[in-house]
């Protein structure tokens, strides 16, 4: 005579039940881990993609003087850009890792031809005397012939803004 007040009611299932919810369980994850990847892989894509036109725009800093930049902003894809704004940074020379220092107010160009070069002259801040072995590096934005608006610093990968 069994007194518990529970008359064995629970009813713990069979070992090929327990092994088919565990392969369920597993089967769900492999199939969102793979969407998951999957996902990344055509984000990724899309970026380089989009990014291919902004790779072939760059800018570059020449040291004129102690207090003039001549920046050259090169866009060598066949296809204008737009909205350009090129911001003159000085890296400073005891600290190489700390961050760059502004020049001077960014300038800007409203539209640069496809295989076109556009100068812009940089009045560098009385409080920083530019030295010939100084390293200047500009941040450069602007906007693609498909509307993205990226940001690309010195010669590194461009960036989408926003």
């Amino acid at each position: 005579m069994n007194w518990s007040p529970i008359q064995d009611v629970i009813d713990w299932g069979s070992v090929p039940d327990w092994f088919g919810a565990v392969g369920s369980i597993a089967s769900v994850l492999f199939v969102y881990l793979g969407l998951r990847r999957e996902i990344r892989a055509r984000r990724s894509d899309d970026l380089r993609i989009r990014a291919t036109q902004a790779r072939l725009v760059s800018a570059v800093a020449e040291i004129r003087g102690t207090s003039v930049l001549r920046v050259a902003v090169a866009n060598e894809s066949d296809a204008p850009v737009l909205d350009v704004v090129a911001l003159a940074r000085l890296v400073p020379p005891d600290d190489p890792d700390a961050p760059p220092v502004g020049l001077a107010p960014a300038k800007q160009v409203r539209r640069i031809p496809g295989r076109d070069v556009h100068d812009l002259f940089v009045t560098v801040a009385a409080e920083h005397r530019l030295r010939p072995g100084d390293t200047v590096l500009v941040d450069l934005t602007f906007t693609d012939h498909d509307g993205n608006r990226w940001h690309r610093v010195g010669t590194g990968q461009p960036e989408p803004v926003g």
